[in-house]
């Protein structure tokens, strides 16, 4: 198969060319410091949440440590899907570059879309070692599944998600507010509630609310009726779009299969699949009710959260504050536990790690009153926690210990 146009995917082989993104996300040093491994590096996440801008970064730090701008490959597979070897055959011919011979950074976006990706990669990856591959995609499948089976010890994974607050003031050039908290809370608790409808930086530079809103919007539709579709038997996008719909209004919803497949006239197995299917596409967040048997948390309610809370606000024009908070912080932690038990007490999170156990409230206010406390002493007295955390609506963190539990509040805005 004959490419015709690399240069249109390959701006920095003209002369004195460079992407023009100076400002760069957190996560830009850590995947740097793999680059002189021989490991693949792949990045994972979210459509728009910044992967390729990210590789373009990559592409200018390459080269201003002097190397052939001919010996770096970018391509994305959201236009065409051409196999590997004719696709590394293309380049080594219109760039006169021996990859046998030379070193060569290729970097290939969404790669998801490229049947067998992973096999072509091993082949590559194991019989030329001048090749260093960096590769992205925006399904969890892709991460997950494909890798683990046929890359095994061959990738070093990241995950990009949406911005953190930080992030986001960095990107409007107001970090300086965090650096002094005390003397600019009042522009702290405005830019936060911005930032909730704001998590990704094309976002930040639309001013007008409603172009935001569509453009977020527009996110969630190619991924619900291009992305999906493309990757898993999909009958009817429209249930996948409604499904989003209910949850981005009612962030941290517990969903019963059997009810909700009948509210909305589909299949308990159907609902399964699309629930699955929006998990898969990064869209949809799932966690499970706490239980030292994971089997036990796999059989009760689960609770969902969209992605991003700006995805919810893009939906509706109101949804509740503490809500869009406790999706803010499940959009960028990895906590994987609520607590509920049979007489409504609840946790928002539980994160656990080293056999140690600790309880998570998120709380968006300033302060705290005796009954935001009942959940979590009932839920240390059954599990025997030592320690537990409050997220809440303030600048200052705090410790202190409540009936023998050491209890941390920290402010929301530092995530």
């Amino acid at each position: 198969m004959e490419i015709k146009n690399l240069l249109k995917y390959n701006r920095h082989w003209e002369k004195d060319f460079k992407y023009p993104f100076p400002k760069k996300r957190d996560i830009f040093n850590n995947v740097l410091g793999y680059l002189n491994e021989r490991q693949i590096v792949e990045v994972a996440g979210l459509r728009r949440v910044g992967k390729t801008t990210l590789f373009f970064q990559i592409i200018n730090y390459i080269l201003e440590k002097g190397t052939n701008p001919f010996s770096v490959w970018y391509f994305t597979f959201d236009e065409e899907t051409p196999n590997l070897e004719d696709l590394i055959t293309n380049f080594s011919y219109q760039t006169g570059v021996d990859f046998k011979l030379n070193k060569v950074y290729i970097f290939l976006d969404e790669i998801q879309k490229l049947p067998n990706f992973q096999n072509q990669l091993k082949i590559y990856y194991d019989l030329y070692p001048n090749l260093k591959f960096f590769i992205s995609g925006s399904t969890s499948l892709f991460i997950k599944k494909k890798t683990q089976e046929s890359l095994a010890g061959r990738v070093f994974s990241f995950f990009l998600k949406p911005l953190n607050f930080r992030e986001y003031l960095y990107f409007k050039e107001k970090s300086y507010i965090l650096d002094k908290p005390f003397a600019f809370s009042y522009e702290i608790e405005k830019e936060f509630d911005i930032f909730l409808g704001s998590q990704f930086i094309e976002a930040i530079e639309i001013k007008e609310s409603i172009k935001r809103k569509e453009y977020l919007i527009s996110i969630m539709k190619k991924i619900i009726f291009e992305d999906i579709p493309s990757t898993f038997p999909v009958e009817n996008p429209e249930i996948l779009w409604r499904i989003v719909q209910i949850i981005g209004q009612n962030p941290g919803v517990m969903i019963d299969y059997q009810s909700f497949s009948r509210e909305i006239g589909i299949s308990n197995k159907t609902l399964s699949s699309y629930l699955y299917y929006l998990e898969e596409s990064f869209l949809l967040k799932k966690i499970y009710n706490f239980s030292r048997n994971m089997l036990t948390s796999e059989k009760k309610l689960k609770k969902f959260y969209l992605s991003s809370p700006s995805f919810c606000t893009a939906i509706f024009d109101f949804v509740d504050k503490g809500k869009l908070t406790e999706n803010l912080v499940i959009s960028l932690k990895d906590y994987r536990f609520f607590w509920r038990d049979s007489y409504k007490h609840e946790v928002d999170f539980i994160f656990g790690k080293d056999q140690e156990i600790v309880p998570i409230e998120i709380k968006y206010k300033e302060k705290l009153f005796e009954k935001d406390f009942k959940n979590i002493f009932i839920f240390a007295r059954k599990y025997n926690c030592q320690k537990a955390i409050f997220f809440i609506k303030n600048l200052k963190e705090e410790e202190l210990i409540l009936k023998g539990l050491f209890i941390e509040e920290k402010p929301i805005y530092f995530l």
